[in-house]
C-alpha cells in the first residue's frame, strides 16, 4: 500500500502492464493483491491500457463465489519491430511482434551492392513485409541491423567490416531519414548470435556462461567468437577477448579452404583421411587454430558450453578438436549449433525486448524490495 502513496499514475500504469506481461492471464483483482494497488485504481489504470490496445479481454477465471473475473493478457500485436541481418551475400529482414513471435520474413540478396543499393532494398523490403501483413508504419517502433563488426567509441558509430561496399554510419542516417520516428540499432552479429543461443537453452540455471566461435568471417577485421555470462554480453578489449590479432593465433582462412575446394568441413576431414596433402595440410591449420582459439578462450573464462557456427558446426570437426584438447588435460563442452542465422535473429529479438521491457522489470524490482 505504502508503494501505491508513493508513485505516480504513470508509474502504477506501467507497473501493471509489466504484471500482465509477465503473467500471461490475470485480472483486476490478482492485479490489486500482488501490486498493493487500490482495487478501484486497478480498474480504471486496466480499462484505459484495453482503450489503447496495449492489453486485451481474454477469457474469464474461476469464480470465487461471485462473477467469474474477466482475465487480461498483453497484446504482443500493440507494436513491431524489424530485424535485418546482413552478410556478404544477402540480408534478411523479419517481422516480429512484442511476444517475440516472427511474423513475416524476406531475404534479399545484396552481393555486390553499393549503400544505394542495400538501402533501397532494406526500404523496399520492409515496406513490403508491412503491406503484406497490413501493418501501418506507425505499428513499427524498432529496427534493429545485425551485422559482423563493432562500435567505436571513439567516432561514436557502428563500424561494419567484412563487407566494404557498406557504410553503417552512411545506413544509420538514410534509414533515419526514411523512418524519422523509428528507433534504429546496429549491433554486433555474433554477440546476437551468443544471446540467441542463450535464450534457447531450456535450463538456464545449469548452463550460463557460453561461448560461440563462427570463422566463417574475415578474421582479419573481426573477433570469431564471444561470450555470454547469465545473459550479459562480455565486451572486454582489444588483447584480452576481442579482436584476434595476427601475431597472437595463427589463423585460419576460410576463403582458401572453399577456393580449395572444401566448400564444407566433412569433406575436408575426409579427405585428410584418405591422405590427401592439400587437405591435411588445410585441416591440420584449421584443427590448430581452433585449439589455440579455445586454449586462449580457457585460460580465461571457465565455459559451460562452447557452440561452433557456420563453416566449422561439424560433429567431425568438433571430436577432432576436443581430442586434441585433451592431450593437454584441457577438457569442455563442446557442440555444434542447431540454430544457425535463427540464432543471431533470437538475439536480435532478446536484445530489442529487453530494451524495451527492462523498465517494467525494475518497477517489479521495486515493488519487491518494499518501495
Amino acid at each position: 500500500m505504502a508503494f501505491n502513496s508513493k508513485v505516480s499514475k504513470e508509474l502504477n500504469k506501467e507497473l501493471i502492464l509489466s504484471f500482465i506481461k509477465k503473467e500471461g492471464l490475470i485480472s483486476k483483482v490478482e492485479i490489486s493483491k500482488i501490486t498493493g494497488i487500490s482495487l478501484p485504481s486497478v480498474s480504471k489504470i486496466v480499462d484505459e491500457l484495453v482503450d489503447e490496445g496495449r492489453i486485451i479481454e481474454f477469457g474469464v477465471g474461476d469464480s470465487s463465489g461471485g462473477r467469474r473475473p474477466i482475465l487480461y493478457k498483453f497484446n504482443g500485436n500493440f507494436k513491431y519491430f524489424i530485424v535485418v541481418i546482413i552478410n556478404k551475400t544477402y540480408m534478411s529482414i523479419y517481422l516480429v511482434n512484442l511476444d517475440g513471435d516472427v511474423i513475416g520474413e524476406d531475404k534479399v540478396v545484396i552481393e555486390g551492392a553499393d549503400d544505394n543499393d542495400v538501402i533501397f532494398s532494406m526500404t523496399s523490403g520492409i515496406s513490403r513485409i508491412l503491406n503484406d501483413y497490413n501493418i501501418f508504419i506507425g505499428k513499427l517502433s524498432n529496427i534493429c541491423i545485425a551485422a559482423p563488426g563493432y562500435f567505436d567509441y571513439g567516432k561514436n558509430k557502428f563500424l561494419i567490416s567484412g563487407i566494404p561496399s557498406i557504410k553503417a554510419i552512411d545506413l544509420h542516417e538514410k534509414l533515419c531519414k526514411k523512418f524519422p520516428n523509428i528507433e534504429i540499432k546496429f549491433v554486433n552479429e555474433i554477440h546476437m548470435k551468443v544471446l540467441g543461443e542463450w535464450t534457447r537453452i531450456k535450463n538456464k540455471s545449469e548452463m550460463k556462461r557460453i561461448v560461440v566461435i563462427d570463422i566463417d568471417r574475415d578474421l582479419r577485421e573481426d573477433a570469431c567468437f564471444a561470450i555470454i555470462d547469465n545473459g550479459n554480453i562480455l565486451k572486454p578489449g582489444r588483447g584480452y577477448l576481442g579482436k584476434i590479432e595476427k601475431d597472437m593465433i595463427n589463423m585460419a582462412d576460410v576463403t582458401v579452404l572453399k577456393k580449395s575446394g572444401y566448400e564444407e568441413v566433412g569433406k575436408l576431414i575426409h579427405d585428410a583421411r584418405v591422405g590427401k596433402t592439400r587437405a591435411i595440410t588445410l585441416f591440420t591449420n584449421l584443427l590448430n587454430f581452433l585449439v589455440q582459439t579455445i586454449r586462449h578462450i580457457l585460460h580465461y573464462v571457465d565455459p559451460d558450453s562452447i557452440i561452433f557456427h557456420g563453416y566449422i558446426a561439424h560433429q567431425g570437426l568438433i571430436e577432432a578438436v576436443k581430442a586434441k584438447l585433451k592431450e593437454d588435460g584441457l577438457l569442455c563442452e563442446i557442440e555444434k549449433s542447431l540454430l544457425n542465422e535463427r540464432a543471431t535473429l533470437y538475439g536480435c529479438i532478446e536484445e530489442v525486448l529487453s530494451n524495451l521491457f527492462n523498465q517494467y522489470e525494475k518497477f517489479i524490482e521495486i515493488y519487491s524490495t518494499g518501495f
